[in-house]
Order: C-alpha cells, then sequence, then structure tokens
C-alpha cells in the first residue's frame, strides 16, 4: 500500500493528467490526488468484467494490472485521450515491476518484523538471515520513531530517504504510527568511549531530521546489542523507554533506555509495592493537601538543586516567603526537603506516584 501511493507521488510529477490505482472493491487506495483517495469508483465492476484490458468512460480510461493470470489492481488516467493509453500500460508495467522487486522485501520485513518481537527461533534466525543478506554478526541498535497515525507514512518515507543503504541501517514500519530503524552500530564498539558519542549523533541527527521535514516524533533508543539475533533485547528496551519517558518525561523527544535513570527502575516495581512506599512516605494521602503553589515551590527548589537564594529568585519571592512554605510542607508531609535524605525521598516518592496515576489512566501496561 504505502509503495503504491510513493509510486503515486512520483507520478504526478511526470503524468500530464491524474492516475490512480484501485483494488477490486473499487476502492482508490492510491492516486496522484489525495482527495479521491478511499473513494469508491463503480466503474470498477465493469472493468473487471470486461474481457479486454482496456476499458473506459467519459472521463477515465482504464487497465487491468495481471499477476500471474489473476487481475490484481486496475489502474486509470483522468483522460479519454486515446494516447494515454501508452502512459496506461507503462503506469502498469512500473508498478508490476516494484510489487515484484517488493515481494522479496516484504518477506525481509516480515523477518525482521518477527525477530524483532521474538517470536523466530534463535538458533535458526542467522540460517534466515543469509537468504535476505543480513549479517548477523555486526552490532546493532534498535531505534523506535513513533508519531501521530496521520503522520505515519509521511515519517517512514522520510526515514527510508535518509537510509537509503541497508548496510548503514534498515527502516521498516511496526504500525500505522511507529517506524523501526535498526542502525549498524560496528562503529560504537570501536572504544568504550566512542558508545555515547555513537548513541547521541545517531538519534540526534535523526531527530534533526524528522524534525527539518515539518515531521514531529518522539524517538526511543534501545540498548547496543552485538549480534542480528538480540535485536529483541534492543527493540524491548527502546520500548521500555519510549514508555518510561512518557510517563516522567512528557516533553523529551528523544528518550534512551541507558539514560532513564529513577524512572527505569520505578517502572519495574509491582503495584502493590508501589503504593505500599506511598503510604509509608505520605500517610493519610498527605501529597494530596499541598497546594498548587506549594507544588509549583517544590519542583523549583528542585530545579535548582535546593538553592534556596536561587529558588526564591526564580520565583520572585523574599527568602522567608520560601522558607514559610517549605515548612509548610514539613508540617503536612513530615519532610523537610531543606535536608537532602528527605528531599530524595520526597522526589523519589512524587515519582511513584506519577506512575501510579499513569496506570489508573492508562490500559496500555505491558511493553509490546
Amino acid at each position: 500500500m504505502e509503495e503504491l501511493k510513493k509510486l503515486m507521488r512520483q507520478a504526478k510529477e511526470i503524468l500530464p493528467y491524474s492516475a490512480g490505482v484501485i483494488d477490486l472493491s473499487g476502492k482508490v487506495i492510491a492516486a496522484t490526488e489525495d482527495d479521491v483517495v478511499d473513494t469508491t469508483d463503480s466503474s470498477v465492476r465493469a472493468v473487471l468484467t470486461s474481457g479486454d484490458m482496456f476499458a473506459g468512460t467519459a472521463d477515465k480510461i482504464y487497465y487491468k494490472i495481471l499477476i500471474g493470470e489473476q487481475a490484481k489492481y486496475v489502474v486509470y488516467v483522468q483522460s479519454n485521450d486515446p494516447d494515454s493509453k501508452v502512459s496506461l500500460q507503462l503506469l502498469s508495467e512500473w508498478i508490476k515491476t516494484s510489487l515484484k522487486d517488493k515481494g522479496t522485501d516484504a518477506d525481509k520485513i516480515v523477518f525482521i518484523r518477527n525477530v524483532l518481537l521474538d517470536n523466530e527461533i534463535r538458533e535458526e534466525i542467522p540460517m534466515t538471515a543469509r537468504e535476505f543478506k543480513i549479517d548477523c554478526k555486526i552490532p546493532r541498535l534498535v531505534m523506535v520513531v513513533r508519531t501521530t497515525a496521520d503522520k505515519g507514512s509521511d515519517a517512514l518515507e522520510i526515514l527510508q530517504n535518509f537510509y537509503t543503504d541497508e548496510e548503514v541501517a534498515n527502516v521498516i514500519a511496526m504500525d500505522e504510527a511507529t517506524s523501526i530503524v535498526i542502525v549498524n552500530a560496528q562503529e560504537a564498539y570501536e572504544s568504550e568511549d566512542s558508545r555515547d558519542v555513537f548513541i547521541e549523533n545517531v538519534s540526534q541527527s535523526l531527530f534533526t531530521c524528522l524534525n527539518s521535514e515539518g515531521c514531529e516524533a518522539n524517538i526511543a533508543v534501545g540498548s547496543l546489542v552485538r549480534t542480528f539475533q538480540e535485536i529483541s533485547k534492543s527493540y524491548s528496551d527502546a520500548m521500555t523507554a519510549l514508555k518510561v519517558s512518557k510517563i516522567f518525561a512528557s516533553d523529551n523527544h528523544i528518550s534512551r533506555y541507558d539514560k532513564l535513570g529513577l524512572g527505569r527502575l520505578i517502572y519495574q516495581l509491582p503495584r502493590s509495592l508501589c503504593e505500599m512506599f506511598i503510604e509509608e512516605v505520605f500517610p493519610d494521602e498527605a501529597y494530596k493537601q499541598l497546594d498548587e503553589e506549594t507544588k509549583m515551590t517544590i519542583e523549583t527548589f528542585f530545579d535548582n538543586d535546593l538553592n534556596g537564594s536561587e529558588t526564591s529568585r526564580e520565583l520572585f519571592v523574599h527568602r522567608n516567603t520560601l522558607v514559610y512554605r517549605l515548612e509548610k510542607v514539613k508540617l503536612k508531609t513530615g519532610l523537610d526537603l531543606r535536608l537532602f535524605e528527605d528531599a530524595v525521598l520526597f522526589k523519589m516518592a512524587t515519582m511513584v506516584r506519577t506512575y501510579i496515576d499513569y496506570l489508573d489512566a492508562s490500559n496500555d501496561r505491558m511493553i509490546r
């Protein structure tokens, strides 16, 4: 489907008239004009039952695309000029050639997707990988690119144009909103110091590429793995990074599994243990007794590394006012945020509360 849409976008630059591809049900699945996609062409049934390859109406000429002996699609041009039949035949051959080439690619994509999802037998992966000319010995890094569903195809095309060499990276679609980039990470193993630089450069380059094309996306980076057989771990780690970042750092557009910090630890805790911890730190729901002004003061105090002078300056309040607010926190929660141990305990507890609130609001509790 995406390949046909891509072909139609290219055809738009060449053909002097509108064109499109229709499936056997009569639905326009790709066209040079976006507004006709997903509409229904009632003439297709007559075209398919006709004994001729060509058929025409007052404003269109149709041509059947045969795969083997079977009609697979119908291609049309918005024209009644007999000379347009030549263009229609050429367009048909172009589509058939592309579909034939993509047949092997489609099998390869299914295989890679199954390896990512850990649906392949580990010992059999190298044998199948050889058939698709995949070198299993090269280290790899998996990145998950998540957009909105309506931008998914755009993001996939941008990524495929960015990584045109499969020896550098493989790009596949996981679903309509998610693209997967599997990068050759041999460079990252040249030295210990190069790993962090490699991950940072690859993820930032990807984000810059998407951003420059006006495509807003969240990028989650998995862990480095030494073989192709292990990319399921890198993918799982990337999905964890995507989820943890959504919970604890929703403003971040790039989340790295190796930089999740405390959020990763909290995410792995069972809910019952989280609730027990909250009841211990904030008995009788003490946290809910804090007003929004006090919560903002606490957040600013933490952002300024517990520095009272900097916090007062940023909030435009007198230092005595800040002290009063912190005393109020101590009165309600029993924690003095000016003390390092109490501040750490409060910070952890608020993150655990955020996690519990996420579980309450979301049905998506498992990593895909």
